[in-house]
């Protein structure tokens, strides 16, 4: 066997290549794994390894299910996500991520990094898979060899986040060799007066074993000679770090800032505006100094009434989700849902908007009040919640048990009482997250339906009840 740790020869991916072919034998035959293989068919036919799936499928079972004394530090690092972190670069195939950091764009496995046009703010990047794409998974001695040969490539694309932000480093050892092979493939990129200023931005977070905290220096050399020097801090929990992080805040938070760059990218891109950036009067005879306001963020000033007008149902469901602050309800109850409860059968979320409104409400929304819970299921889905008998389910136990798309199909039949608010939002925001067109072009009709059914009885829940 292999006795070197390196990445090429590396001992532990060997052997999960051997247990790996000893395993597919005993899988595809064994009554025990039948389901397993039902349920991922698809990636069987696309020659995922048996491994490869029951990792996945036991990460993704598994990633909700917290250790009881963290909790109050992962509570802290959702704060600290909101405004204070750009973006995260991580090796775990878990959930964890996104389930704290809402809202964040996630790029899976280095081909998808590679080839998409990153923002830099709000993003994860999964480098070695997740749990939501067994294929993706890089764990055997092949899969590191690709992940190695491509090295560069991925290097050169995060390069920039290395150079324009602090990067806190966490849960792994200074000489994990993953780390160390991603720092040396940005060395080769970077001068000495470069390597200097990435020397300020470099932060190495080490767990000890006791209370006390430790703040020093750390080197790492390579073998052309190049050295990169960091700041490293020993901790026993990470509390007063996150603490010192939500020191420094943006204005906005992280995913509005990658939408608005994203946004700007592909105006400049194609030339055309996006629903939410419209661009006005101006002609290539304009000089820029006469300019006063070229971009406007949410509701631009100038289209006031009309800007309202043209609001869209997918907007509005967006809202209720993520609580945009800069839209006005009392504009969006006169001048949008009239258009829109007509345009959609009177099936438009309503209740976060008329419980700030002043005034008498237009007839057709008063109209669309429901008072009971059950008014949101038609005879089919009380039918169905009757054979299910989910009885004392949560969001949190369904997770476990179902798929994403089979969630958004079984929240609406749990009992009211199970349905936990703040649950719901978490999950509503996931969904929106990692399916971000599923409520306007992507996926199967029926998903879509059942998101915006239970989008709605969100806003009823929160808002009305």
């Amino acid at each position: 066997m292999a006795e070197s740790s390196t990445i090429q020869v590396g001992l532990y991916q060997k052997i999960a290549e051997l247990i790996g072919n000893d395993f597919s034998k005993k899988w595809f035959i064994d009554d025990k794994f039948k389901e397993v293989r039902e349920e991922y068919r698809d990636d069987i036919k696309n020659k995922v390894s048996p491994i490869k799936i029951e990792i996945a499928k036991y990460i993704k079972d598994n990633s909700l299910n917290f250790v009881e004394d963290q909790k109050s530090e992962l509570e802290l690092l959702k704060k600290v996500g909101k405004k204070s972190i750009a973006g995260v670069i991580t090796t775990n195939y878990d959930l964890l991520l996104e389930n704290i950091l809402l809202g964040y764009k996630t790029y899976i496995g280095q081909e998808e990094l590679i080839f998409s046009q990153l923002q830099g703010v709000g993003e994860i990047y999964k480098i070695h898979g997740c749990c939501t794409n067994p294929s993706s998974i890089v764990i055997n001695e092949e899969d590191y060899k690709e992940f190695d040969d491509k090295n560069a490539y991925l290097a050169s694309k995060i390069l920039t986040l290395f150079l324009e932000h602090p990067i806190v480093f966490m849960g792994y050892s200074i000489e994990d060799e993953n780390i160390r092979n991603i720092l040396k493939s940005i060395v080769r990129c970077l001068s000495k007066e470069n390597l200097k200023k990435l020397k300020k931005r470099l932060i190495f977070i080490e767990w000890s074993s006791n209370d006390e905290s430790e703040i020093s220096s750390h080197t790492l050399s390579f073998d052309d000679g190049k050295v990169i020097e960091m700041t490293k801090i020993k901790l026993n929990r990470f509390e007063a770090l996150y603490e010192a992080m939500l020191e420094n805040k943006a204005k906005y938070s992280a995913p509005i800032l990658r939408k608005l760059k994203q946004d700007i990218y592909e105006l400049v891109l194609t030339n055309e505006a996006t629903e939410k950036m419209k661009v006005v009067g101006l002609t290539e005879d304009d000089k820029l100094e006469d300019i006063e306001v070229v971009l406007g963020v949410g509701i631009l000033s100038e289209l006031g009434k009309k800007g309202y007008e043209t609001f869209s149902a997918e907007e509005i469901y967006n809202d209720i989700v993520f609580n945009h602050k800069d839209i006005n309800p009392q504009m969006i109850v006169e001048t949008s849902l009239p258009n829109l409860l007509k345009q959609h059968s009177k099936s438009i979320p309503i209740y976060k908007y008329i419980k700030e409104f002043n005034g008498v409400l237009p007839s057709i929304v008063s109209q669309s009040i429901k008072t009971e819970f059950d008014d949101f299921l038609n005879k089919t889905l009380k039918e169905r919640r009757e054979s299910l008998n989910l009885g004392e389910f949560t969001i949190k136990d369904l997770r476990k048990d179902y798929g994403d798309m089979r969630c958004l199909e079984y929240i609406p039949l749990l009992n009211k009482d199970k349905i936990f608010i703040e649950e719901l939002s978490e999950f509503l925001q996931y969904i929106l997250t990692e399916y971000p067109k599923l409520l306007s072009t992507e996926g199967k009709q029926s998903d879509r339906t059942n998101l915006k059914r239970l989008i709605r009885i969100y806003d009823w829940i929160k808002y009305y009840k």
